[in-house]
């Protein structure tokens, strides 16, 4: 997508198309990590009169949810416990999670979801899942979750330990936090959604990420509420992150150009949407997330989703897309701002 924008300014600079306004293109380079640099730039340079960023699904996102980020720490000390560890990232759902446990008693079978192996009086068991972003969990499968599950089924920790696992169990039962209590909706966005994306241990306590995109129903105190009502003692709700909503009118000149635009070149009737997951687009005062992605189109089998395994995209449509954003510069140029 980056890419395309150049292209896109290399073409209005070769066509010598006249321009009412000046057009830049941004490269951010802190997107997964807070998005810091937006921060940086509105500081020291004039926020654009509208801008959109090409890091989203094909029409237009108007709206993005809110993000609630942060942790639940065990309180108890380790016992059976000797390490456990999961996930890459707190804002995708794992597909696999290990852990290593103090022997004793009988050895559990393998699963088709959970491998057992022994040695040296430690137990190992690895879950597999299937991954994908955390604000798109439907079809998703939380290795993290997998494995607490098993290890509670077989009874393979401490009573502490298990308090404290069952809390993480809540969470995982539903991505979209029936299983604490978080779950809510508004009808403008889809409804909240909520992951545990990593788990690890440090200081002799058991972290685990939460990373919830909500709607603007609720909020990211309501969320640590509910988390603290569901961890009920047995764990401590650190709030690490909370973004609220984000929300441009979809009637807007300026959304309404980049609707039609998109429509005329590819001869659809789309309409605008809303969605979990945060681009620079909610940082800046004026913006969106435009294309380049076709979730309904199909792929090849090789090809796998945004942050999944084998993520790839299709020349043709980013050609396509390329189009769209010329033609949408250019028409952008006629709007008063």
């Amino acid at each position: 997508p980056s890419i395309s924008c150049l292209y896109a300014l290399k073409y209005l600079k070769e066509k010598n198309v006249p321009l009412r306004y000046g057009v830049r293109a941004l490269l951010g380079s802190n997107e997964e990590t807070h998005m810091d640099d937006v921060e940086y730039y509105l500081k020291n340079y004039p926020a654009p009169a509208f801008c959109f960023s090409p890091d989203a699904d094909f029409p237009v996102c108007n709206g993005e949810k809110g993000i609630f980020q942060g942790e639940l720490v065990s309180k108890c000390p380790l016992d059976t416990i000797i390490s456990i560890n999961g996930g890459f990232a707190v804002n995708a759902v794992p597909d696999k999670a290990t852990a290593v446990l103090k022997c004793s008693g009988k050895l559990p079978e393998s699963t088709e979801s959970v491998s057992v192996s022994a040695a040296d009086g430690k137990i190992t068991l690895v879950a597999a899942g299937k991954s994908g972003h955390a604000s798109l969990p439907e079809g998703t499968v939380n290795a993290i979750g997998v494995l607490i599950n098993f290890i509670l089924d077989n009874s393979l920790c401490s009573n502490e330990e298990a308090e404290y696992l069952s809390v993480l169990k809540k969470l995982h039962s539903s991505p979209y936090g029936k299983g604490v209590g978080a779950d809510s909706e508004d009808g403008r966005f889809s409804p909240l959604t909520i992951v545990g994306g990593m788990i690890r241990i440090k200081d002799g306590r058991i972290l685990q990420s939460v990373d919830s995109r909500y709607p603007t129903s609720t909020s990211g105190k309501k969320i640590a509420e509910a988390l603290n009502n569901a961890a009920n003692g047995a764990a401590e709700v650190i709030v690490k992150d909370d973004i609220v909503p984000f929300y441009i009118d979809p009637n807007s000149t300026e959304i309404q150009t980049c609707l039609n635009t998109y429509n005329e070149v590819t001869g659809e009737h789309a309409q605008t949407f809303t969605m979990g997951g945060g681009t620079y687009a909610r940082h800046f005062p004026n913006a969106a997330s435009f294309g380049p992605e076709h979730p309904d189109r199909p792929m090849p089998d090789f090809a796998g989703s945004i942050h999944g395994v084998d993520e790839a995209a299709c020349v043709d449509w980013l050609l396509e897309a390329l189009k769209v954003y010329i033609a949408t510069l250019i028409r952008l140029e006629e709007v008063d701002f």
